[in-house]
């Protein structure tokens, strides 16, 4: 493994969003608002995860997701109408599961990411610690630190040498849920016990 380039520092912030029934989950979805130095994005994931050890593919989706609302207070805030959002593969997919009924927010993370890109065989893996905080609907709190590795290009392979090698590492263990799902089993969100 060898470092490509110098580390960065990135601050996000990921809005979830679901209905107030939960369609999103109900049909195995998610669908998240990342603000961070790109603007706005749309992302929509598959809640289940397939692979082996400590790699994982599931289905992730992006799009625009415009500006920010503003209410009726002045306040500024996520649109909970998706049909509001820019045209993509994303949003279609929120509005086939929700059809009109509106968004809320489930949970706020905060993220700030140390990332760094590597050279692992032929391949080249971002390599991101993150510094997470969640705030719940009620205002409840919660922290951990995540190192996470994403595939730029390349081979699968090469990432999951990269992740057995980690894993091997008594001081680290594979994630066993998203961060949403932490951080939703951290606040106690009835999420968890469906």
């Amino acid at each position: 493994m060898t470092p490509i380039g110098g580390a960065r520092t990135v601050e996000i912030e990921d809005r979830y969003l679901d209905t107030v029934g939960g369609a999103l989950r109900a049909a195995g979805l998610v669908a998240r608002i990342r603000r961070g130095q790109g603007g706005r994005r749309l992302t929509v994931k598959s809640l289940a995860r397939r692979g082996q050890g400590a790699v994982h593919r599931r289905l992730e989706l992006e799009g625009d997701a415009g500006e920010l609302d503003v209410d009726d207070d002045g306040e500024r805030g996520e649109r909970g109408d998706p049909r509001t959002w820019p045209p993509s593969p994303a949003r279609d997919r929120v509005l086939e599961v929700v059809g009109r009924q509106p968004l809320a927010a489930l949970v706020t993370l905060r993220q700030r990411r140390l990332q760094r890109d590597v050279a692992a065989g032929q391949s080249v893996i971002e390599m991101s610690l993150d510094e997470v905080e969640v705030t719940g609907r009620d205002g409840r709190h919660d922290r951990w630190t995540e190192l996470e590795c994403e595939l730029r290009s390349g081979s699968e392979t090469d990432l999951a040498a990269l992740g057995e090698l980690l894993v091997s590492r008594p001081d680290l263990a594979p994630a066993t849920m998203s961060k949403l799902e932490r951080a939703l089993a951290a606040l106690g969100d009835v999420f968890t016990q469906r």
